[in-house]
């Protein structure tokens, strides 16, 4: 095994079904249904297939399957070409590739992520998910 790689890494199997609310410090990956909310001074897997029906506010968030609800990543959030977000997004960075989909409002940078966590902000898991505004050249 590499020495780079995670040493302790949860993992929700496949066929795992869990509601709640989860707190981590290491490396959780998602294979299965995860229904509540993630926190953590880790990393959140979302793998393909998988389902998360959370607020999730984590150091870094790479996802491959679908998170419905509001995603604050303090460090990075990467979506890989499989990704489905459908919520609000705050990132220290984002790496958005060809083919991922974001339904939400997406704030990026260090000083939006700075702004977020000051004391009286509210955080993205508080702020409800809002539909993308429609261009003044099609509102009737």
């Amino acid at each position: 095994m590499a020495d780079n790689a995670p040493k302790d890494v949860t993992v929700l199997g496949k066929d795992a079904k869990f509601t709640g609310e989860m707190t981590f410090d290491t490396t959780v990956r998602v294979l299965g249904q995860f229904d509540g909310k993630l926190t953590g001074s880790g990393e959140l897997q979302v793998a393909s297939g998988a389902m998360c029906k959370a607020d999730v506010e984590v150091k870094s968030v790479v996802v491959d399957g679908t998170i419905e609800g509001n995603v604050f990543a303090r460090e990075k959030l990467q979506l890989n070409a499989t990704s489905i977000i459908k919520g609000d997004v705050v990132a220290g960075k984002m790496v958005m590739a060809e083919g991922a989909t974001l339904f939400g409002q997406c704030a990026v940078g260090a000083e939006v992520v700075k702004a977020k966590g000051a004391p009286g902000e509210q955080s993205p898991s508080s702020t409800p998910a809002t539909p993308p505004r429609q261009p003044e050249h099609q509102k009737k």
